[in-house]
C-alpha cells in the first residue's frame, strides 16, 4: 500500500472530511454549528457527544459537498473509513 493511502486509512473520518475541503478545524466547526475544540477531539478520537442540530449540519454538509450522509461513516468515529469513497467524490 503506497503511504499517503495508508496515512489516509489510519486518519480518523471527521480529520479525512475536514482535509478534503482543505478547511481548518475553525472554519470546518463554523459549518457544523460547533467548536474547534469538539472537532479537534472528534479527530483525535475523544469522545464526542453531537447535538441533534449539529449532526444534522453534519448530514447535509456532507450531502452537498461529497453526496453521502451520516450514515456512510463508521459508528466509531475514531475509526478511519477504509474506501475514501467522498474523498475521489471531492477530487
Amino acid at each position: 500500500m503506497p503511504s499517503d493511502q495508508k496515512d489516509q486509512a489510519e486518519t480518523p473520518p471527521l480529520k479525512q472530511i475536514r482535509e478534503a475541503l482543505n478547511l481548518s478545524q475553525e472554519k470546518f466547526a463554523r459549518f457544523i454549528g460547533c467548536s474547534a475544540k469538539k472537532i479537534s477531539r472528534g479527530e483525535n478520537g475523544g469522545n464526542v457527544l453531537w447535538t441533534m442540530a449539529e449532526a444534522k449540519a453534519l448530514d447535509k454538509f456532507m450531502q452537498k459537498e461529497f453526496g453521502l450522509t451520516i450514515h456512510d461513516l463508521p459508528d466509531d468515529m475514531s475509526q478511519p473509513i477504509a474506501k475514501l469513497t467522498f474523498l475521489e467524490k471531492a477530487g
